[in-house]
Order: C-alpha cells, then sequence, then structure tokens
C-alpha cells in the first residue's frame, strides 16, 4: 500500500500507467476532498480524476456508481459545484490557458461512435450495463477511462460474493475483477479507477490482487492546506470578510499549521463557519471542529489529544529521554527516535501527561486510540458482518498515517484487544491484526511514535514485547518525599493564602505512595473546600483536611505490586526515576536492578494480594 503526497498520487498512476504495469487502479482513504487542476482549480475528487485522465489522452471519459449510474463530466457542473462553494471569484471568466487544453470528452461523436452513452441504463449492475462497459473496453478504437466511485457499494466486504455467480452483482464483481488481468484493456491504454474510503468496506479481493495497484490519496500537507487558505484569500474582494477571516500571510501561515487532521473540505467549513461570525478563523472553535472532524472520520477510534511543552525543567528525569527524541525529530536522525515507547507505571504517576509532552516538545499531533470496549457511539459498520471495530480501526488508521507526524497514545494497553481477556497467551488471536501491522510498519518510523502505558505489564500483548519496535520504556514510580513537596507547590501555585509548610504536608514517610494524580485531587478538594465557604484561595488547614480526608484508590500493597512489575521491565536506569521509594530502592544499586530479586517480591505480593487465585 503506497502512502504518498497529495499530488503525487497520480504520478504514481502515471507510472506505472506508461509503463504497461497496471492499468486498473484502487483509490482510497481521502477520494471525497478537493484537489487541485492547474486549469480548473479546486474540484472534487472525481471530477478531478476525469480531468487527469483527459490529459492523460483518454477520448472517452465517463464515471459510474449504483446510485446515480453511467455519468459524462461536464465542465459547466464542475463550474456550478464551484460557485455554489464560492471557490471562484464573483466575475469568474474562463481562463486562456484552458484552451491549451483540450475539453474533456470533445474528440467522441456520440451520435456515431457511441449512439447510447449509457444515460438512459438503470444505475444497479445488470446484464446491459456490464456488457456494454465490457465491450467499451474491449475496443481500440476509443480510448477510454473509467471512474468507479462508491465501489464498497458495488462489491462490498461479503463472503458470499465471492463464492459461485448467482446475480447480476456478483457477475458484475467477477467482470471487475477480470479487467485488471486482461491484456487485451492495457494493449488498447484504458484505465479503471476505483475509489473507496475505507478498504475494510470492499471485498479483499481487490486489495490483495498484484495486478490493481492500492494507492492512497492522502490529507493535504501543511504546504496543501496553505495553498488553499491562501486561494480563499486572493478570490476575495480587498475589504471582503473573508479576507479578515483567513488573515495576513503570518496568520495564514498558522492557520495551515493548525488544520492538521482536516482536508480542504474541513478547512472550507472552519473558514466560512468563522466568515459568517465575522471572526477571525482558528481557536476554540477551530479546535473543537478538528476534535470532531478527527472523532468523526476515525468512526471514534481516535481522539484529538491536548500536547504541552515540559513545564517541569530539567529536574524531571522523563525530560532526559523526550528531549532527545524530539530532537532526533527536529533533525531527522530517527536514530534517536524510536518507533513505540512504552510507559510502566501504577495509576497517577504521569503517563499521560509524558506522552503529552512528548508531542509537544516534538511537535506533533498527539491523537488517542480507544479500544473496543470504549467505542460506541461513533461507530459504523455497513455490512453488519460483525466486524464493526475492526472496520473503524482500519479508517483511523489510514488517518494516523493521514496526518502524520504523529504520536499515537494507548493508554491501559492490555485492554486493547477487541474482547478482553486477562490471559496473555490469548492475545495473540485476540489483539486487532490491522493495529500489529500498522505498528510493525517500519515505513511509519520517524513519523509516528506508539506510546503505550501500562499498570500491569504482566498483561501485555506481546506485540508490545517485540524486539524493536517498544524497545524504550520508561519507569513512573510515584514521587519521593522531595518530588510530592515540588509537585504540591506547583498545584498550589496561586491558589493559597497564608504561609503553607508543605515539608510537613507530604514531605514525611506517611505519605510515601501518594501519586501525582492524588496530589492533584488533594488540592482540588481544598480548592472546593473554600469555594464552599465563600473564599478564592485555600488555606493550610483545608489542604491538611483534604490530605488527611484522602483515600487512594489501591492498597500500598497493590500499589508496590504494579510499581515493581513496572520496575521489571526496565533496560536502562536512565529511564528509572532518580529518587525511589523504599520499597524499589532495596532492588537498585547503581545501574543494576535485581530483577530476581523484584521476581521474590512479586510472588510474596501475589500471595498476600490473593492474585494466584
Amino acid at each position: 500500500m503506497l502512502h504518498i503526497g497529495e499530488k503525487m498520487f497520480w504520478d504514481e498512476i502515471k507510472k506505472h500507467y506508461d509503463a504497461g504495469s497496471a492499468h486498473q487502479f484502487l483509490l482510497h482513504f481521502n477520494v471525497n476532498d478537493l484537489l487541485y487542476d492547474d486549469v480548473y482549480g479546486y474540484l472534487p475528487v472525481v471530477d478531478y480524476l476525469m480531468e487527469q485522465l483527459n490529459i492523460l489522452g483518454c477520448d472517452l471519459v465517463l464515471g459510474y456508481n449504483t446510485s446515480q449510474g453511467i455519468n459524462l463530466p461536464r465542465v459547466g457542473r464542475w463550474r456550478n459545484t464551484q460557485r455554489m462553494l464560492q471557490l471562484l471569484p464573483p466575475e469568474k471568466k474562463e481562463a486562456a490557458q484552458q484552451n491549451e487544453r483540450r475539453g474533456i470528452n470533445s474528440s467522441v461523436a456520440f451520435d456515431e461512435v457511441h449512439k447510447d452513452p449509457f444515460l438512459k441504463i438503470d444505475p444497479s449492475p445488470s446484464k446491459e450495463l456490464r456488457d456494454k462497459l465490457n465491450n467499451l473496453l474491449g475496443q481500440g478504437r476509443t480510448k477510454i477511462g473509467l471512474v468507479i466511485n462508491f465501489l464498497e457499494q458495488l462489491a462490498p466486504n461479503d463472503p458470499l460474493l465471492g463464492s459461485v455467480a448467482r446475480d447480476e452483482s456478483q457477475l458484475f464483481f467477477n467482470r471487475i475483477q477480470n479487467w485488471a488481468s486482461d491484456l487485451n484493456i492495457r494493449r488498447h491504454k484504458h484505465i479503471v479507477l476505483l475509489l473507496t474510503h475505507n478498504t475494510f468496506d470492499i471485498h479483499p479481493n481487490f486489495t490483495v490482487n498484484p495486478e490493481i495497484p492500492m494507492i492512497e490519496i492522502p490529507f493535504p500537507d501543511y504546504a496543501e492546506r496553505l495553498k488553499f487558505i491562501g486561494h480563499l484569500h486572493d478570490i476575495s474582494e480587498d475589504a471582503s470578510q473573508m479576507r479578515k477571516t483567513v488573515g495576513n500571510n503570518q496568520k495564514r501561515e498558522a492557520l495551515a499549521r493548525e488544520t492538521v487532521g482536516l482536508n480542504l473540505f474541513g478547512i472550507h467549513d472552519v473558514v466560512q463557519q468563522a466568515e459568517s461570525a465575522q471572526q477571525e478563523a482558528g481557536g476554540e472553535p477551530l479546535l473543537r471542529y478538528r476534535r470532531e472532524s478527527i472523532k468523526n472520520f476515525s468512526h471514534g477510534v481516535l481522539e484529538l489529544g491536548e500536547t504541552h511543552t515540559n513545564t517541569s525543567g530539567d529536574g524531571w528525569y522523563v525530560t532526559r529521554t523526550i528531549r532527545d527524541i524530539a530532537d532526533g525529530m527536529k533533525n531527522r536522525d530517527l536514530r534517536r527516535v524510536p518507533r513505540g515507547m512504552l510507559l510502566l507505571g501504577p495509576p497517577g504517576t504521569s503517563k499521560a501527561y509524558a506522552a503529552r509532552v512528548l508531542a509537544g516538545e516534538a511537535n506533533m499531533t498527539l491523537v488517542q486510540l480507544r479500544y473496543a470496549n470504549q467505542v460506541g457511539e461513533v461507530t459504523i459498520n455497513i455490512n453488519e458482518n460483525g466486524n464493526t471495530y475492526e472496520r473503524n480501526l482500519n479508517a483511523g488508521l489510514n488517518f494516523i498515517r493521514g496526518i502524520a507526524p504523529t504520536v499515537v497514545f494507548m493508554d491501559e494497553i492490555e485492554q486493547a484487544s477487541p474482547h478482553t481477556t486477562m490471559n496473555p497467551e490469548e492475545h495473540d488471536q485476540t489483539f486487532p491484526r490491522a493495529l500489529v501491522n500498522a505498528i510493525n510498519d517500519t515505513s511509519l518510523h520517524g513519523s509516528v511514535i506508539w506510546v503505550g502505558t501500562s499498570q500491569r505489564p504482566d498483561l501485555m500483548p506481546p506485540i508490545f514485547r517485540r524486539y524493536g519496535v517498544f524497545d524504550t520504556k520508561l519507569i513512573m514510580l510515584p514521587p519521593t518525599s522531595g518530588g510530592r513537596v515540588e509537585i504540591l507547590k506547583i498545584f498550589c501555585r496561586g491558589q493559597t493564602s497564608g504561609n503553607i509548610n508543605f515539608q510537613a504536608l507530604v514531605g514525611g514517610s506517611e505519605t510515601d505512595g501518594l501519586t501525582w494524580r492524588d496530589l492533584f485531587l488533594i488540592v482540588q478538594r481544598a480548592n472546593n473546600v473554600a469555594k464552599r465557604e465563600g473564599r478564592d484561595t485555600f488555606t493550610e488547614t483545608e489542604l491538611r483536611q483534604t490530605l488527611n480526608d484522602f483515600i487512594p484508590d489501591y492498597s500500598r500493597e497493590m500499589q508496590t505490586f504494579m510499581g515493581l512489575l513496572a520496575l521489571r521491565e526496565a533496560n536502562s536506569r536512565i529511564m528509572v526515576p532518580d529518587g525511589l521509594l523504599p520499597e524499589y530502592q532495596e532492588f537498585v544499586e547503581g545501574n543494576r536492578i535485581d530483577k530476581t530479586g523484584i521476581n521474590r517480591r512479586l510472588m510474596e505480593l501475589s500471595n498476600q494480594l490473593g492474585l494466584d487465585d
């Protein structure tokens, strides 16, 4: 499967076609967007493809889908669509350069060569339609370019479709497959383009056929987004609201950066909504639109995450690893960039925050992958074959490739299988195959970093132990007394009144085991106590009150068990906290970690906690 630039995808088709190595192509992913044509400007993808077939030398270009049937391209229709979308200046005149390109289908005299150009045939697959298309592709007088859109409606991912042909749909399905290996079609230089958004929706015979190259139409990159935003600016009048909405060069560049994850139709919607509200495009409305767009486009499998830059300074041991990766990304030194990372440790130890900082420092988009048991409100399964999550996951993975560079955050990876199991041996069968393939895809190195977290690494699916993928492991453990004091100071900043003795509050051994999340909740509750009393700030009294009232989610023994499981996975002392609580310190001496001793202690804790039952 090829993942290439927006306009480069056509160069890939042309390369195969000119070399005579293929004449039928499967185009997928961003097939319902706008693409830029040098003569006609921004066109819907199908119209753009038809015009490219015209440039390629096809005498007759036509399209087909099961809803509309056969349709012949008309420049007038394109212009009407562009006017509706306000992609043309108010007084658009035909550009002189259009005369340099022959009109589409202008060399065909329909009343002589094709007396009935299919326009009266029923849109549904039929013998008449099948025979006429087959006759067209069998003749050599007229070079044919055929675009079949919504392939999933014609050849759905249905096992019965591949059985013995019983109806017209199956016969049409077989005929399309046969076209790919028909050397007579290749000799006559005909070309067939098959379009689908999600390759999971179509019959697998099309995705495994070496005679049909699969080529992705990706989301627009930064340069293409900037060009489109500039186009909206340039076709507007000087004093128009549109020019105020997209702003000057600097603001347009910022908008192009902020719209990563949107296709051109999405950017068009964002800009028009801002224009209607007489506002500049961007800010919170854009963030909301991006969040919903990513969720809908991936059918709920992905969520847009917030990114942060490190505010903890160089004192946080995690900073060393993150900055090294970020520098590797910025300098394209991929030896310093892992394909995947594991963040291991008990709950509340800032694993999610570390992922957000990694994305922020490396200037990458952050998306969170949601698992089968988390996706419910946005699911699509047009074939009702019981593979809803796998179908949506396929769309999500295509989306991840389309918006790279990306950090993909997978929280609690032991829950990643569609049917959750606590038996690690069963994960080989239940872990989504498409996700395994994507994680193993070496071509994504440097554009996608897979970041998984786990509080129970003993239950991780085997993919996360694969050599060469998740070799970078950050061990996230509860802070020591000095760490707790500094964290509490940060959380209390600007919210307190009076002097507060942070050391007395959390510097003693009685608060060992409190995590970042615990301290955040304690401060939040102290603030709520003060608010109930009509004050905007809280005192040490309220802070101590909520501290004494706080009950951790897990017992100290269970937290230690999870922390030792994480420490056992360590393969670098640099990726372990500098300071350790006593229950972990006894197993660490210099750069050595006593994993045999950890195993003995884990067995004791397992018996004590009743985890062997």
